[in-house]
């Protein structure tokens, strides 16, 4: 059912966001030399939960808000024009002009706000706070924008890799039973992983 998919959506990315939270604490805490029990980071991330929310709530708010107004002046155009964009230039084109006018602030605006959750839990900013350290970080950063992207693909990779893994090894899952156990475990393995690297940047540009 369509209302149980939206749960399980929903369920699957508050985990994530707790997950990277609470790594993320462990993690800062071992990196700056003051270590954290994994009492004392399940207890602070779920202390941040609120504020947490919030930087999530915005996140989505401006990196879907900001784009649609700066593209807003083009569509405002195309409706004044006597002719169709299509009319005038082919169909791919039109549409890739839209979709880069409107993706570019939208990448752009994904990538300065990045870091908003490390901000928020490990330094325990407030929402807009944390969005104003994320930038101060990504723009101290540059060189490493490659970087910080490849971690942010295989992160988001690694969200469809269990839903995948057993449609491809079928045949050697009905097998093995273990092999689909473990093909089950991949996100949230992989979770970690990247929840450590975004603390480990996190705090790298905190100290310089």
């Amino acid at each position: 059912m369509p209302v149980i998919g939206v749960v399980e959506v929903l369920t699957a990315f508050a985990f994530i966001i707790l997950i990277r939270a609470y790594v993320g604490t462990i993690v800062a805490g071992e990196l700056t030399g003051e270590p954290v029990t994994r009492r004392e980071g399940l207890h602070r991330s779920l202390a941040r939960t609120p504020s947490l929310v919030g930087v999530v709530i915005l996140t989505v708010v401006l990196v879907m808000t900001i784009p649609f107004l700066v593209a807003l002046p083009l569509f405002l155009i195309v409706g004044v024009l006597p002719v169709t964009p299509v009319d005038m230039i082919s169909f791919p084109v039109a549409a890739a002009i839209g979709g880069i006018t409107f993706a570019v602030p939208f990448l752009f605006l994904l990538y300065k706000f990045w870091f908003a959750l490390e901000a928020c839990v490990i330094g325990q900013y407030g929402p807009l706070k944390s969005f104003r350290v994320s930038w101060r970080i990504t723009t101290n950063y540059r060189g490493k924008f490659v970087l910080i992207g490849v971690i942010a693909i295989g992160s988001a990779a690694s969200l469809f890799l269990p839903a995948y893994l057993p449609e491809m090894g079928m045949s050697l899952a009905s097998l093995n039973p273990v092999l689909s156990l473990i093909s089950s475990s991949v996100s949230e393995l992989l979770s970690i992983v990247w929840a450590s690297a975004y603390a480990h940047i996190y705090v790298q540009g905190i100290v310089s």
